[in-house]
């Protein structure tokens, strides 16, 4: 597995946030293949009229909601 280093320049008092931001990020990127299959063998559980990719606007809308949120 690769690695790489951001260098990154934030408001005071933001560092911790936004690293640890970016490492729920990167925890979600390294492991959307086995989240997409797992999601494959839940279709049909959930009762909803919504598309995948509309819950997954949610998703991504409920956590930028939640960083812009936070202190």
């Amino acid at each position: 597995m690769g690695e790489v280093v951001i260098q990154v320049v934030v408001p005071d008092g933001y560092e911790e946030t936004f690293k640890k931001e970016v490492e729920e990020m990167a925890k979600y990127l390294r492991n959307r293949e086995r989240l997409k299959k797992k999601m494959e063998k839940l279709f049909g559980v959930l009762k909803t009229d919504k598309t995948w990719k509309g819950m997954k606007r949610e998703m991504y809308e409920g956590r930028l909601a939640r960083y812009l949120d936070s202190p």
